[in-house]
């Protein structure tokens, strides 16, 4: 039988010191914990005697893929390739939760506050609803913590394929969720959740043995704005968040409206009552 070829260099001892060079840095720096900085630099190891392949092996067997390499003396194509990959993948985790894709909250902050700009710009509605499952920990504790994600990835599927595609759906945390529908004003969002809720309780999910079905309900507290008063990122999401524990206080499995803010400002002389001032003035 062929011999195996030997490396020129002692495996484990590299592997150590890429390791411990790898802690050090992420002692120094946020970017281990996905928080990249612009100050940063490039750190370069010369292997000799190692071919790209042997390299995929190395890697995998002592978890060294955070690191990139690039061939000296040979096509450097392909690894171009692997490297533009690696950065497209760095970026899509740096804005989407792990287990649903959806966008997670750095993501869903960074474009509610571009939203809001835009509607004070142009004066058009934006609504926001916040989503949380009732009873969820009751289906981790009856049916384990794999259906919950199955419940969990569900409603995230439904929430996507329910909105229009420059709707942005994101995962909060746990079983929160969140929505913001630039253009829709109080009532189309209103009707839009009523049937997105309405639609996913009709689901039904099984035990993991086949033998229980069951199904889940949602909540949601709705606001909208509509750039004619000052309002930030985080007020809006409070309004949102008042109303979502109006739904769950009230029997869950609804859709409140909290105070619509731009309400305020139409003149008492009108003589229409708060709530009439709600469904006129809350836009389409």
């Amino acid at each position: 039988m062929p011999k195996e070829k030997k490396i020129n260099f002692p495996e484990q001892e590299l592997a150590t010191e890429l390791s411990e060079l790898q802690k050090e840095l992420c002692g120094l720096t946020q970017a281990c914990l996905g928080k990249l900085d612009t100050d940063a630099v490039w750190v370069f190891r010369l292997f000799k005697d190692i071919t790209p392949e042997k390299w995929d092996e190395l890697s995998a067997k002592h978890d060294l893929q955070q690191w990139l390499t690039m061939p000296i003396d040979s096509d450097a194509f392909p690894q171009l390739k692997k490297f533009q990959k690696t950065l497209e993948n760095l970026s899509y985790q740096t804005d989407h939760d792990a287990l649903t894709g959806l966008a997670n909250r750095r993501a869903f902050d960074r474009i509610l506050d571009i939203e809001i700009e835009r509607s004070k710009r142009a004066k058009t509605p934006l609504s926001l609803a916040i989503f949380d499952l009732d009873d969820f920990k009751s289906v981790n504790d009856t049916y384990g913590h794999s259906k919950g994600d199955e419940v969990l990835t569900r409603f995230a599927e439904h929430l996507q394929a329910s909105t229009r595609r420059y709707d942005l759906a994101a995962r909060f945390g746990g079983e929160e969720f969140a929505l913001i529908m630039a253009g829709s004003g109080v009532v189309k969002a209103t009707q839009l959740l009523n049937r997105l809720l309405h639609e996913f309780k009709e689901i039904e999910f099984h035990s993991s043995d086949g033998e229980t079905s069951f199904n889940v309900t949602c909540s949601a507290g709705l606001t909208c704005f509509k750039g004619t008063v000052n309002m930030t990122e985080k007020q809006l999401i409070d309004l949102a968040d008042e109303a979502l524990y109006d739904a769950k206080s009230s029997g869950k499995d609804q859709v409140k409206v909290s105070r619509l803010p731009f309400v305020d400002n139409v003149p008492n002389e009108t003589l229409v009552q708060a709530n009439e001032k709600q469904f006129l003035f809350g836009g389409k």
